[in-house]
C-alpha cells in the first residue's frame, strides 16, 4: 500500500519579530502518491515555511506531519530528508564546478545505490554530451533538468519544488512542468510544488491556497 504524507493541525509562529506572527494555523492536508500538487499564496503567506516543515528542514512547533502514519519526528528529520524527500529549488543549487553527470552522481552516492547517472539525465531530456558539460555552461532550463535528475537519482518517494519554474521562459516552463507531472503519474511519486505560476497550477491534480495561515483546496 502506497504511503501518504499527512499534515495534522500544523501551526507555526515566528517569535523573532516585534510581534508574534502565526503564519500557519491548524493546517491539515493529505498528499498521495501519483498526484501533482500545487501550493499557492501571496508573498509572506507562509508557503516557504510550510514547505520547510513538509521537507523536514524545520522543527515542528505544534501539530504533526506523518508519512505512512508515522510521525516524521519519530522517523527523524535527518533520516526523513535522506531517505524520503528531495527538493528542487528555483536557483537549482547545483555544484557549479562539476559536470551535470557529476552532480547526479553525488545524489546516487548518497542513496547508496549503483546506477548510471546518464539514465536520469536521459529521463529529463538531456543527452550524454550535455551531461559532460559543466553545469554553469548549461542554460537555465538545462540546469533545472539536472536538478530534477539529481532528485530522481536520490530515489526518494517525495519530490518538493520551491518555485522550480520561476527563472524559466514559458516554453521551458511547460517542459519542466511535464517532467514533474511524469514523476507523479509514471513514477508514482508525491510531487508538491510551491509556486506563483498559473501554468503550474493548471497542470496540478490538486491546488491548495495558503492565506492568512489557513490552507484550503481551490
Amino acid at each position: 500500500m502506497s504511503k501518504k504524507l499527512k499534515v495534522k493541525n500544523l501551526s507555526h509562529t515566528y517569535t523573532d519579530q516585534p510581534e508574534k506572527t502565526e503564519v500557519l494555523k491548524n493546517v491539515n492536508a493529505t498528499f498521495e502518491p501519483g498526484k501533482l500538487y500545487a501550493i499557492r499564496g501571496e508573498s509572506g503567506s507562509g508557503k516557504t515555511t510550510l514547505l520547510s516543515l513538509l521537507a523536514a528542514l524545520d522543527e515542528i512547533q505544534s501539530g504533526d506531519i506523518t508519512y505512512g502514519n508515522k510521525s516524521i519526528k519519530e522517523i527523524g528529520l535527518n533520516n526523513f530528508r535522506l531517505r524520503y524527500s528531495n527538493i528542487v529549488f528555483q536557483s537549482y543549487n547545483l555544484i557549479k564546478y562539476m559536470t551535470a553527470v557529476e552532480n547526479v552522481e553525488v545524489a546516487i552516492d548518497f542513496s547508496e545505490r549503483k546506477a548510471d547517472p546518464n539514465k536520469y539525465l536521459k529521463q529529463v531530456g538531456l543527452t550524454e554530451a550535455e551531461g559532460k558539460r559543466l553545469v554553469n555552461k548549461l542554460s537555465g532550463g538545462q540546469q533545472q533538468r539536472v536538478a530534477i535528475a539529481r532528485a530522481l537519482a536520490s530515489n526518494t518517494p517525495i519530490i518538493f519544488g520551491d518555485e522550480p519554474t520561476g527563472n524559466l521562459d514559458e516554453n521551458t516552463e511547460t517542459k519542466i512542468i511535464e517532467i514533474f507531472q511524469d514523476l507523479a503519474k509514471k513514477d508514482h511519486k508525491i510531487v508538491i510544488l510551491v509556486t506563483h505560476s498559473n501554468k503550474v497550477a493548471s497542470y496540478a491534480d490538486v491546488v491548495y491556497k495558503l492565506s492568512r495561515g489557513k490552507l484550503t483546496k481551490v
